[in-house]
């Protein structure tokens, strides 16, 4: 028997897994017997668990266990558990090694290939650390699609569908059209700033000045604001199904046994500016495309005020028999298994540019492009034959661009010319080349090789400078040889984050050195 991709829906709270068998699209259930599996990790003595394991242990350890990984992925520096620092994609890792696992107990099969979907809003920088993670997970062969685009073909709606991801971690939008067994998306848009996680602080942060606990917010790693936050979670979920709950909180929390009364009246007036953002942002891309239905995807999306906000500034949501929880992980392994009377043309949610001399963004890849997209930009060396570029993620006409790499190409000729070639793959993943005057072609990293390295104003000057040294010599390297450097410098990082400088430089310098020798 032949087994397809796995389908996984890495989502912030929960994740769930699907596979087509014998042309039957079915959610795969956890070693606990659960369709869904806590997308929590935690730190133990015996070293990482996951799911549900992991889930139990944090109110007890709250300081080690990490419920966001997903959000997290491309934070600078890195994470620390005791003496250990650990880079968010490591920390990923065993939540995703889990839902191998669990597939395979199931399957009674190997999985060594997957779907993985990610908002739309993923960076490539997000995208990349995302699939280093699956690979390291044990997963060989990879696509990654985005999430909305992965409900519309769950669902499979003939014509423009416009569909709403509402989940924990982010609100995604996305524009796609179906016609003949062909699934093209007209638009996509995101914000990883808005989710059902931001509603439980909310609700969190109300059940903590109903009780008096403080006079100041409760850090994030308290047991007792981790607990709140699961209390927020559950009244959330109950106010979607009647119009006032009663929560009793602990004797730990509440010196009185009077309980507290929350009504769903005033639950939507707290939420009310978020959900009137998420509308805007339908609204708007509704009435540029008419498209023919309303599909909502996401746990958030059950919330009966969200829904109603749509039906009277947008239009009626579809009631669809399939679960919106399931849709994306379905949509993922239906994606997987597509014969080849079925197509899928995704596009570039993000333009992709370099900075100009003046300080200028000058696209390369814009937003909205049909993936797979490629470009090449000409340059020429000037003055002491060194070309410095600055390669960022985000929109001319929007601040704050994300810096992807600082590329230097050194050892030129004064006037020589180069060519810089970009590629974004089918599931937005970037690779750079850069082909010199005489033919030679080397490989970029699209992101800098200091990205495994926390970025710190106490870290000494010689060290940032033997970073720049490595980012020079690494232009002649394989793909491959790369990614040992990028490794190589991870493990300097985790001394820079244990305040270890002298040891981080000693070891940066020599593996300098020892790259300039052989390239000599």
């Amino acid at each position: 028997m032949k087994y397809p991709m796995l389908g996984i829906d890495l989502g912030t709270r929960y994740a769930m897994t699907a596979c087509n068998i014998d042309g039957n699209v079915e959610v795969l259930p956890s070693r606990w017997g659960m369709k869904r599996t806590p997308s929590v990790v935690s730190w133990s003595p015996s070293g990482w668990v996951a799911g549900e394991e992991a889930a139990r242990r944090e109110i007890a350890h709250p300081e080690v266990t990490f419920w966001d990984m997903k959000r997290q992925i491309s934070r600078q520096g890195k994470i620390r558990c005791g003496w250990r620092c650990f880079a968010p994609e490591e920390v990923l890792v065993p939540l995703l090694v889990l839902l191998r696992e669990d597939a395979e107990a199931v399957l009674n099969h190997f999985v060594t290939a997957c779907v993985l979907t990610v908002p739309s809003a993923f960076s490539f920088a997000e995208r990349q650390a995302i699939a280093r993670a699956a690979y390291s997970a044990g997963f060989e062969s990879l696509r990654i699609i985005n999430e909305p685009t992965a409900a519309a073909f769950a669902y499979g709606k003939e014509g423009v569908s416009l569909v709403v991801d509402f989940g924990a971690g982010t609100v995604d939008v996305s524009v796609v059209e179906m016609e003949k067994g062909v699934w093209q998306v007209l638009e996509s848009v995101g914000d990883s700033t808005i989710g059902g996680r931001e509603i439980d602080f909310l609700m969190a942060r109300l059940l903590e000045k109903r009780l008096h606990l403080s006079t100041e917010a409760l850090p994030a790693d308290d047991s007792m604001w981790r607990y709140l936050l699961g209390e927020a979670e559950n009244i959330k979920i109950a106010l979607s199904s009647c119009s006032n709950y009663t929560w009793q909180p602990t004797q730990a929390l509440s010196r009185s046994s009077h309980s507290i009364n929350i009504s769903r009246h005033e639950f939507e007036e707290l939420i009310r500016p978020m959900v009137l953002q998420v509308a805007t942002i339908v609204f708007q891309l509704w009435e540029k495309y008419t498209p023919s239905h309303l599909l909502l995807v996401g746990g958030s999306s059950r919330i009966p005020f969200f829904r109603s906000v749509l039906e009277s500034k947008v239009a009626h949501p579809e009631y669809v028999s399939q679960c919106p929880d399931e849709a994306i992980a379905m949509g993922a392994a239906l994606f997987g298994s597509a014969t080849e009377g079925r197509f899928l043309i995704d596009v570039l949610s993000q333009s992709l540019g370099i900075v100009s001399a003046e300080g200028n963004f000058v696209p390369v890849l814009e937003k909205g492009l049909p993936l797979p997209c490629r470009a090449t930009r000409h340059f020429v060396s000037v003055g002491n034959g060194r070309i410095d570029l600055e390669i960022v993620q985000g929109e001319a006409e929007s601040p704050g661009w994300m810096v992807l790499n600082r590329v230097f190409v050194d050892s030129l000729k004064k006037g020589e010319e180069v060519d810089l070639y970009f590629s974004v793959d089918s599931g937005g993943l970037l690779s750079i080349q850069l082909r010199r005057e005489s033919g030679e072609l080397f490989d970029i990293p699209p992101f800098s090789v200091d990205e495994c390295l926390a970025h710190s104003e106490e870290n000494p000057p010689e060290l940032k400078e033997i970073e720049k040294r490595l980012a020079r010599l690494a232009l002649p390297l394989s793909a491959s040889q790369q990614s040992r450097l990028m490794a190589l410098v991870g493990s300097a990082g985790a001394l820079v984050e244990q305040s270890c400088y002298g040891e981080a430089v000693e070891l940066l310098s020599h593996l300098a050195d020892n790259m300039e020798r052989i390239s000599l």
